[in-house]
């Protein structure tokens, strides 16, 4: 490690996953580290790190932070006032994706895009490995990098998911970098779409050798008119990957083995070909993709209880999401949908209930501007809690059905994230079978 942390007073700001990874780190590189923690946080938690000599200040965050090196948690804005000041006083601003990038041996294939880059980290992981490289899958998913850092080798993988939030400070890029798809959201953390697209730019501004962009999408379109990078374009024509260099094409075949609904899914594929063009051999796509089930939330199967199919997709937390989802599904499911919003129009959202859903179950704070967006174009029933709107489309659904999970929203009125919603979900689907 060429950066030493030893005696160095860094501030870690916030306790969720990336923060309790950067301090681990930290502290384990002999930094004295103190966490900045606006809520209370889990006191076995807690006590273990203080064990090891953080120290902690919850509740409001002070004016300036006295600390000379300062880690952003990924949910915390980097112009808040106390960082400003913090900044002008001399400190130097970080995050634990920028740590990892700063001290990982490993080669960096770096995915973000609004819509499917998880599902493409995902496969570009599983190729990579059917390949018998040794790959760190993690970032954004919810699996910090950085306390695998140590470990990693100059011959392995890193495949890591970024955010726009973790790329709004992120100085350094991957080797291969791909933008999946720009879309509207979190527009109600950003300032504004230029803001949002430009933090998403950052994944390659830093030095990627390989940009990789979806040719379909006009904002990825206009971002490749001017990048740096050699741009290799992915898309999908008449049923195959097409992927483009220059002048070049190649075209492949779809295996008969992936089993992922949609052209959204066949999209995330040929994003993963192109990431791993050249690193693994031919005739590994189609062995690995027999034995790819996609990811948890993401259009996942969960039972058939009384004829009728749950599928959990809390993955969809923006109308563009449920609007695929609802394509690739195909059919006219009954659909739970709402949450909290992002900030951006519910009218995709409600256009897309009215093409495909036989009926649509509402809940949580978006329920109503939901409702008004769909115009009573397919009937709607509206409830507070999201268990009484899975009870009621349950409850509804008959024999031969399917019962999609597609909120078109966050989870953070109710629950601790998608995750939890989606667990949520399916503890329920399997509860039916009891009653």
């Amino acid at each position: 490690m060429t950066i030493s942390y030893q005696g160095r007073s860094v501030a870690v700001l916030g306790f969720g996953r990336a923060g309790r990874a950067a301090a681990e780190f930290l502290l384990r590189h002999g930094a004295r580290v103190t966490v900045y923690a606006e809520k209370a946080a889990d006191e076995r938690e807690v006590e273990s790190f203080r064990a090891r000599g953080a120290d902690f200040r919850f509740g409001a965050f002070p004016p300036r932070f006295e600390e000379s090196l300062l880690v952003r948690s990924p949910g915390i804005r980097p112009d808040i006032f106390a960082l400003r000041a913090s900044l002008a006083a001399g400190a130097t601003l970080t995050g634990e994706t920028e740590l990892f990038f700063s001290h990982c041996p490993a080669r960096i294939i770096g995915v973000t895009g609004s819509d499917g880059k998880t599902t493409t980290a995902n496969l570009i992981a599983a190729l990579l490995r059917g390949a018998g490289h040794t790959v760190y899958l993690g970032g954004n998913n919810g699996t910090p990098l950085l306390p695998s850092v140590d470990e990693m080798r100059p011959t392995d993988f890193a495949v890591a998911e970024l955010s726009s939030f973790q790329l709004m400070t992120l100085a350094h890029s991957p080797e291969i970098a791909v933008i999946t798809n720009i879309t509207p959201t979190h527009l109600n953390w950003h300032a504004d779409m230029t803001e949002y697209a430009a933090a998403k730019c950052r994944i390659f501004t830093g030095g990627a050798r390989r940009l990789i962009l979806n040719g379909s999408c006009a904002a990825t379109r206009d971002i490749g008119a001017h990048a740096l990078p050699p741009v290799t374009w992915f898309g999908t024509d008449a049923g195959e990957i097409v992927l483009r260099e220059g002048e070049s094409e190649a075209r492949f075949s779809v295996p008969d083995t992936f089993c992922l609904p949609g052209r959204h899914n066949r999209e995330n594929l040929a994003a993963a070909y192109a990431a791993v063009r050249g690193l693994v051999p031919a005739g590994t796509p189609e062995r690995v993709l027999k034995d790819f089930r996609g990811v948890a939330h993401r259009l996942q199967y969960v039972d058939t209880v009384a004829g009728v199919a749950y599928y959990n997709s809390s993955i969809d937390t923006s109308p563009t999401r449920t609007a695929a989802a609802l394509q690739a599904l195909g059919g006219t499911p009954v659909v739970i949908a709402g949450g909290r919003g992002k900030g951006v129009s519910f009218l995709p959202l409600g256009d897309a209930l009215a093409a495909h859903a036989r009926a649509v179950y509402l809940y949580g704070e978006a329920a109503a501007e939901i409702e008004r967006a769909i115009k009573k174009r397919v009937p709607v029933c509206r409830f507070s809690l999201f268990s009484d709107a899975f009870a009621a489309a349950a409850a509804a659904a008959a024999p031969g059905d399917t019962v999609l999970l597609s909120p078109g929203c966050t989870a953070f009125d109710q629950f601790r994230d998608f995750e939890h919603r989606g667990d949520t979900f399916c503890h329920l689907v399997r509860g039916l079978h009891q009653s």
